[in-house]
């Protein structure tokens, strides 16, 4: 066998390793999709629902958060600006669905639930930092509060007389966020 034959060789076993590689890489991507697409059917359904600018696909409405504090909260502001008489607008970040609520009574029932207060998915990376306080709770707040106010209770029966509480409230609230 000649150095070109032996080269011919490789070069089609190469590209026959590769042409089986995208033939199972692509089926195996296209049924990944098609699963992940069914199983977020529903959030679709409520998603359609809803009015809200129009997205693109794969990124949604994400090029209207791009640049500083200022550029997004204008680009927000003209985006929802015919959405106005709406209660409730929707807007996509790539698969991620963003609900903005502009009537002061439903964001009451929400803030006011004891069920619908997990955080979003992104708060796990300030888990580490931030423990398990009020800023990253799930609903659990009631024995952290009662925690909190028997420490600070108890700094506070040591005092006599006239003081300035400013210092035990502030760090008592610290320790409730944290």
């Amino acid at each position: 066998m000649s150095y070109t034959a032996a080269e011919n060789v490789v070069q089609n076993s190469t590209w026959a390793a590769t042409n089986m590689f995208y033939m199972l890489l692509v089926p195996a991507l296209v049924l990944w999709y098609a699963y992940w697409r069914m199983s977020r059917r529903h959030l679709y359904e409520l998603a359609d629902k809803l009015n809200g600018p129009p997205g693109l696909p794969l990124i949604g409405n994400a090029l209207e958060f791009t640049g500083g504090s200022a550029d997004i909260f204008k680009n927000v502001v003209n985006k929802s600006a015919p959405f106005d008489k709406e209660a409730v607008v929707r807007l996509w970040i790539g698969s991620r669905l963003l609900v903005f609520l502009y009537d002061p009574r439903d964001v009451e029932v929400i803030l006011s639930s004891h069920v619908h207060i997990d955080k979003a998915e992104e708060y796990r990376f300030f888990k580490p930092w931030l423990g398990n306080g009020l800023l990253i709770s799930t609903g659990y707040f009631i024995d952290l509060f009662n925690a909190n106010s028997r420490a600070v209770v108890d700094k506070l029966k040591k005092e006599a007389g006239d003081f300035d509480c400013h210092d035990y409230m502030s760090e008592c609230t610290v320790e409730i966020l944290l």
